[in-house]
């Protein structure tokens, strides 16, 4: 193959007037050689030396996986081919992937509250799974202290108000100990309508917030992007979490989802904190968890105490402790 700095001197030399004689006896080529040079249309095209990427062995992977899930971040695509043995950085993963990925709007609205003040509860549907004998459609409960950014979730088949109630429960055990106070959106499981001199909150709800010793606080109306850090954590839920995993039945997805918050979730570097969430969790101050649960039956009546007909069986999570953080 003629080089370009070959081309360039027969092309020179035949402007100047030698012949394919003269110039091969000068250039110390042969003539064909020549005569192929002066027969191109233009200058040979370089071709550029590919370097291996560490990423090669693994791009195959990646584009079946966005192919399947283009809401897959970079971050979750980096810890799966890492644990098939990728050695390489993000940037380059980012790169590669970036064509081939969908990412989720955030809400824009931020505000900090002090520790211990508030924490930020919601719903969200996980659309039909394939759960044990069928496609089924379970609920997710999310709840994210402000302060630290701590996150607890579960999934549960029904978004009523024993549910909601004992994901409460949880989350509080998990975290180890109550805030002060709890913002919700205009969900029936918290409030019953807005009346001229407030707000009309479900009168079970306000049971069991007495006795776990935190106000109920709600978004204005229309204005639910003010309870941003929950809607967040429920985007980074679905993005980091759910997309691209299977799960047996509810058990197992609540098994897995509970092991990648201690492990993964809130272990991370928090964007805004600059923090892990585990780290300042140990500054959240909460109140201490009550000592004793209730025995009331429950009663059809929406609008009369609804108490959860048993304590509700809660274990304290490794979170609580802080793995002995000072």
């Amino acid at each position: 193959m003629i080089r370009w700095e070959e081309w360039v001197d027969i092309v020179s030399l035949h402007r100047q007037g030698l012949s394919i004689r003269a110039i091969s006896a000068r250039l110390g080529v042969s003539r064909n050689t020549v005569r192929a040079a002066l027969r191109r249309a233009g200058p040979p095209v370089r071709a550029g030396r590919v370097l291996p990427s560490k990423l090669d062995p693994y791009r195959d992977y990646l584009l079946a996986r966005l192919a399947e899930f283009p809401e897959l971040s970079a971050v979750a695509l980096a810890e799966e081919i890492s644990a098939l043995g990728y050695e390489g950085g993000l940037s380059i993963l980012k790169e590669f992937t970036l064509p081939y990925r969908q990412r989720r709007r955030e809400p824009v609205v931020r505000f900090e509250t002090p520790p211990g003040q508030q924490a930020q509860a919601d719903w969200s549907g996980l659309g039909r799974h394939l759960l044990g004998d069928g496609q089924r459609a379970p609920q997710l409960f999310v709840m994210v202290l402000g302060f630290s950014r701590a996150l607890y979730a579960e999934a549960v088949w029904r978004a009523d108000l024993e549910s909601f109630l004992a994901c409460h429960a949880r989350a509080f055990a998990y975290f180890g100990g109550v805030p002060a106070e709890v913002l919700y959106d205009n969900a029936k499981v918290v409030v019953l309508e807005r009346l001229a001199d407030g707000p009309h909150y479900n009168p079970g709800l306000l049971d069991f917030a007495g006795r776990y010793g935190f106000a109920p606080r709600l978004c204005r109306p229309y204005r639910a992007r003010t309870k941003g850090k929950v809607e967040r954590s429920i985007g980074y839920l679905k993005d980091r979490f759910f997309v691209g995993r299977v799960f047996a039945d509810l058990e197992d997805l609540n098994c897995q989802l509970l092991g990648w918050l201690d492990a993964v979730a809130n272990r991370r570097c928090h964007a805004t904190t600059g923090e892990q969430p585990v780290a300042r969790l140990a500054r959240e101050g909460l109140a201490p968890l009550p000592v004793t649960g209730w025995t009331v039956a429950a009663t059809p009546n929406p609008r009369a105490p609804h108490r959860l007909p048993v304590p509700p069986q809660v274990a304290v999570r490794p979170l609580a402790v802080y793995e002995a953080l000072t």
